[in-house]
């Protein structure tokens, strides 16, 4: 067939009309942001800088303002082309006139045609909008006000709408249907607007009630089901619509029963968790739906943003951080990784909420780091200021009852890295680098740091000393405690925090010092220093009140010297007291220091009683220093005076009848007032001790019922000092079975053998050590060739010496059911009732002897004046 001629001019148009017909650039979604070269790791960000659009030429338009000609996407049939060459040539021109200068911002210009249309009034309609919107080749910002105007949003709402037009018409070259994906937009955001404000009408202390939503799911899904694929497409919005306005708590079945990221418009699903959100604003906090809308937005937004694709999604950052404040650190850490693959568009605040919650935990460290790197690389961010600086603090602090981090995560890796980004050195990261470590031991290394503070010409405050404190505190390091003694002397600096720590100290010191004794209990003899060094800083009055005996006598007794006499206690004689105008007053923290070691040197048991009971009565009189003590401090006060009864064996069986009170009085106050506020039930401290004290009184069977009782009763689950206690227990009876049940219980609750385990463990005869750790070996070997545990069990039975006991492994302790109580009832029935004559009576003689001891100074006529020679 022969080839029609044509001329040069026509063959150019025909090439410019065909190419017009192609949609290569055409999304198969209704969403599309980001290039496809982004890699899928990646971070993207809700900044204007990320948008890719490019300066176009302009074109002649139609009398609707609608522009014709190529679009930005086209591109040309022949590179050689000289038009499109020019063209190009003029396009990279363009694009250079409208850098501004800067190497890390970028900001376009807008084309002359956007220019015109932002100058133009507000819209008076939706079809204005639309024709301007067409005619906006991209720079949709300027509808901002439109939005606003006639759909009635706020200016955050309408920066969203903003967003969602750009990822709506990106790339699509096709303007029909470009026009039909606007009109079906513009009707959305009409039924929105309505949706918004009624709920806006709606009075915010309406209770709607919840009922459950399976019937409602059933229901939803057998209607769709009878809907054909396209009428679910069609009709989508309006069922949205009719079921918000209808019943919004149907909301969140609806989209988890219908959502199909296949043809479901994203605005609509970004749009109906902001409605939700709204909802929960809306509702009151303390109210059954408050609960049940937050969880509703956190399952939906979870769903929705597992079954999507990429770049399909941009959640409102409020709709986001309601999500994240009610995730635990496990489920976000899980939740960011799926942000991160989807490539969820993220605000710098929400980012750095993100780091701020990542390094508050030990093992998301990194997260935080990784995070932080990322903002750094955005321009105009600030990692000095006042909420970066924050997160940047928790990400050098270690918490003191958690493990510490990974290597990577070390303090002096994070502080290097974070003033590599900019940060500048402050006190408070200073300080947090000090802490931890003295938190792991390296006090010489935080004593350099605290030299380069001073190179900085930082000036330490009391922060920083009480760090310091603590950390000989932790070491028992006299050496530095002077140093640190010294300088806050010369300074005068002495405040409540750190004469807190000194008292702590002087218990701690006398506390670790090693006795020989026959009784089960040690005597404390910090008390009397540090009632010394209270007195030279603290108003006497409030302490008066939790004693039985005048502090004036006791303080006057200066020839008592006491029997450890170590460097604290002789830096503190030496330390002048204050006039009484400046007394200070103390804080409950200092009150219970005092208390803790006044009740720990009473030597009978029958000051341990009255003092209890009188801390009771005022409690019961609702004391506020006593109120106080309990509100601030959980159960501290009660396992002071717990430890103190349980190391009299006649005061056992009232100490774990005490316990069954304190559990009943804390359910009764958490039903009440829906938190524990004075009553608090017992904690893992408050167990624990309750385990050793009758560990120390060689009741094996009642330390065995104690550890199963924790969790069965008490809800909690044993520490590393549990298990050691136990193992000490059972390895002072020969309990081969039970120490090695033991052993494998602690390393299977993620634990580590310590020094204080082995030591318990060599108590076994050493015949009795060997079959231990040989039994200890077989258990090893056995989970590592990855036996079940049905065999391991068997294998147990089988063994003679390992019978029933302790659940939860294949060796158990050698104990029958029958005596091994179950119920704090059952084991206080172990011990007899407290008889208070004969506790009475058995004190007669040692206070006639105690007396002897006295100064004239205090009353010996009165009982009571004996508790001041304890």
């Amino acid at each position: 067939m022969p080839i029609p001629l044509a001329c040069r001019i026509c063959a150019a148009r025909l090439a410019r009309s065909s190419f017009r017909l192609l949609e290569l650039n055409t999304s198969s979604l209704h969403t599309k942001v980001i290039p496809v070269q982004r890699p899928s790791h990646a971070l993207t960000l809700g900044s204007r800088s990320d948008r890719a659009w490019k300066p176009e030429s302009s074109e002649p338009h139609g009398p609707d303002g609608i522009f014709e000609g190529v679009s930005e996407g086209d591109s040309a049939p022949s590179l050689s082309s000289p038009a499109l060459s020019r063209g190009r040539d003029d396009e990279l021109l363009e694009s250079a006139a409208y850098w501004n200068g800067e190497i890390n911002k970028f900001v376009p210009r807008r084309t002359p045609a956007a220019q015109q249309l932002a100058s133009l009034p507000v819209a008076d309609n939706a079809r204005e909008l639309k024709t301007r919107i067409l005619g906006a080749k991209g720079e949709y910002l300027f509808c901002h006000k439109d939005l606003v105007a006639l759909y009635n949003l706020s200016h955050q709402e309408a920066r969203h709408a903003v967003g969602q037009l750009e990822r709506l018409l990106w790339g699509n070259l096709d303007l029909q249907v470009a026009a039909q994906r606007l009109d079906q937009y513009l009707a959305w955001k009409q039924g929105f607007a309505t949706i918004l404000s009624a709920l806006e009408n709606t009075k915010s202390d309406s209770q709607v009630e919840t009922v459950s939503r399976t019937g409602d799911s059933a229901a939803v899904m057998t209607a769709w089901r009878r809907l054909e694929g396209d009428r679910r497409e069609r009709h989508w919005p309006q069922i949205v619509l009719a079921v918000a306005h209808s019943d919004p708590y149907l909301l969140a079945t609806l989209v988890e029963s219908t959502f199909d990221p296949s043809w479901c418009p994203s605005y609509i699903v970004e749009d109906v968790l902001y409605l939700l959100e709204r909802q929960r604003k809306r509702t009151p906090p303390r109210s059954r739906d408050y609960s049940v809308v937050q969880q509703e937005i956190k399952a939906v937004a979870t769903f929705v943003l597992n079954k999507c694709p990429p770049r399909y999604l941009a959640l409102e950052q409020t709709v986001l951080h309601s999500v994240l404040s009610t995730m635990s650190i496990s489920e976000l850490t899980q939740f960011f990784e799926l942000l991160k693959t989807i490539e969820h568009p993220l605000h710098a605040n929400t980012l750095l909420h993100l780091a701020s919650r990542f390094a508050k935990s030990f093992d998301t460290k990194l997260n935080a780091l990784d995070i932080l790197d990322v903002l750094t690389e955005i321009p105009g961010f600030d990692l000095n200021s006042p909420a970066a600086a924050s997160v940047c603090t928790s990400l050098l602090t270690l918490n003191e009852n958690e493990p510490l981090p990974d290597e990577k995560a070390a303090p002096d890796l994070l502080f290097e890295f974070v003033i590599k980004k900019g940060l500048r050195p402050n006190l408070l990261g200073f300080s947090a680098l000090m802490r931890n470590f003295c938190l792991r031991g390296h006090l010489d290394t935080a004593w350099k740091i605290f030299d380069l503070m001073l190179q900085h010409g930082l000036e330490p405050d009391r922060h920083v000393y009480s760090i310091l404190l603590n950390g000989s505190k932790q070491s028992l390091d006299s050496a530095c405690f002077e140093s640190i003694f010294n300088i806050i002397t010369a300074r005068n600096d002495w405040s409540p925090i750190l004469l807190n720590d000194f008292l702590g100290l002087l218990f701690r010191e006398n506390e670790s010092q090693t006795e020989q004794r026959r009784r089960q209990r040690k005597s404390n003899d910090a008390w009397r220093p540090m009632l010394q060094l209270y007195a030279k800083f603290f108003d006497l009055d409030p302490l008066q009140k939790f004693t039985l005996f005048p502090l004036d006598n006791m303080i006057g007794l200066r020839s008592v010297q006491p029997k450890y006499a170590t460097t604290s206690v002789r830096l503190a004689e030496s330390l002048m007291p204050l006039p009484d105008s400046r007394l200070l007053q103390p804080d409950s923290t200092t009150l219970s220091l005092m208390i803790g070691a006044h009740i720990r040197s009473l030597n009978t048991s029958k000051y341990v009683i009255r003092y209890y009971n009188t801390f009771v009565n005022m409690v019961k009189r609702k004391d506020p220093s006593a109120l106080a003590l309990l509100a601030n401090h959980g159960t501290l006060m009660f396992d002071i005076f717990l430890r103190a009864l349980l190391q009299f064996k006649e005061t056992i069986r009232f100490a774990i009848n005490e316990v069954q009170k304190s559990i009943k009085a804390a359910n009764s106050e958490k039903q009440r007032y829906g938190v524990n506020l004075h009553h608090h039930p017992p904690s893992l401290h408050t167990w624990t001790i309750l385990l050793n004290g009758l560990k120390n009184h060689k009741d094996t069977h009642g330390a065995v019922a104690v550890i199963d009782m924790m969790a069965n009763v008490g809800g909690v689950k044993p520490n590393l000092s549990t298990w050691n206690a136990l193992i000490q227990a059972l390895a002072k009876i020969g309990n081969t079975g039970g120490v090695v049940k033991a052993i494998w219980s602690l390393e299977k609750a993620g634990f580590q053998p310590d020094e204080k385990t082995i030591k318990a463990f060599n108590m076994l005869p050493r015949p009795l050590k060997e079959k231990a750790i040989a039994q200890l070996g077989q258990i090893r070997k056995s989970l590592k060739s990855s036996l079940s545990t049905k065999a391991l069990l068997q294998g147990s039975a089988a063994n003679p010496s390992l019978s029933k006991g302790l659940s939860n492994g294949p060796v158990t302790i050698r104990y029958p059911k029958s005596t091994v109580p179950k119920t704090l009832k059952s084991l206080s029935k172990r011990y007899k009732t407290l008889d208070i004559q004969t506790i009475e009576s058995r004190s007669k003689w040692r206070l006639k002897r105690r007396e002897l001891r006295l100064s004239p100074q205090i009353n010996s006529n009165s009982p009571i004046g004996a508790v001041s020679a304890v």
